[in-house]
């Protein structure tokens, strides 16, 4: 494993592991067809350069395996999506993901930005075969309706 620094978090993570992983993995639709997304993995390939850095660095394929969901839809046309992918690592250093209020509930730290990441060591959803240790890394963006 190799430590890096992204954002505000330092993390150890094995990115051939989480590679070899998403390489063998279904499609984000062969769970789910709904229209959000359908509409997610075709605009997968229009990306930001600088979110599929992010991506790549960690070894995740943005077509599988995640969790993801639309939020709202902007006035430009586009979506907020939000949502989660697994990686094989640990949290070294950095603030907490969540957030605890005065009324003892807790609230992301993602902002509404057009693209805001972030890594937590509470997980949801991880599959049973995953490679372990394992964080997850949750994202916030606008993304394009190219469903017709």
């Amino acid at each position: 494993m190799e430590q890096i620094k992204v954002g505000s978090r330092v993390i150890e993570i094995d990115v051939k592991r989480t590679k070899e992983f998403y390489k063998n993995y279904q499609l984000i639709t062969e769970d789910c067809g709904c229209d959000y997304c359908s509409n997610y993995l075709l605009a997968c390939d229009t990306f930001p350069k600088d979110i599929m850095n992010i991506f790549n660095l960690l070894g995740i394929d943005p077509r599988k395996e995640g969790e993801v969901y639309e939020c709202l839809e902007n006035e430009d046309g586009t979506h907020l999506y939000g949502g989660f992918y697994h990686i094989v690592g640990r949290i070294i250093d950095g603030p907490d993901l969540w957030i605890p209020t005065e009324e003892g509930e807790e609230f992301s730290s993602l902002g509404h930005n057009e693209i805001e990441t972030e890594f937590n060591k509470d997980l949801a959803l991880v599959p049973d075969d995953f490679p372990r240790p394992v964080i997850q890394f949750e994202f916030q963006m606008n993304v394009p309706w190219l469903l017709s």
